[in-house]
């Protein structure tokens, strides 16, 4: 749903500029700025490395076992690599799993 959202905040962004509506008077209110843009695209960044991951593991026509492994791995370092582009420490990122996978859990 994000990634549906952001290509089509641009559409989105147009309609709320042409717009002669009582509700889109203030759109300075209404409108996203691109630093906020920028940090949903780096959510959909960060949360995009699980879901290849996920989608891998729950096959239920073939065994997943021996990918638990190897994909582990690739999500660390996959992290490792985020968490030195987006300048944080790991922990964020473990915390973040974790609340992801709680979410999991919950659905």
């Amino acid at each position: 749903m994000l990634k549906n959202f952001l290509n089509l905040w641009d559409p989105i962004k147009a309609v709320i500029y042409a717009s002669s509506e009582k509700s889109f008077k203030r759109k300075e209110d209404i409108l996203l700025l691109d630093s906020d843009i920028d940090y949903l695209k780096s959510i959909l960044y960060i949360i995009s490395i699980f879901v290849e991951t996920t989608t891998k593991l729950q096959a239920e026509n073939y065994p997943t076992i021996y990918y638990i492994i190897p994909h582990i791995y690739i999500l660390y370092n996959k992290l490792k690599k985020l968490a030195i582009e987006f300048r944080v420490s790991l922990f964020s990122f473990k915390f973040f799993i974790i609340l992801y996978n709680t979410k999991l859990i919950m659905l």
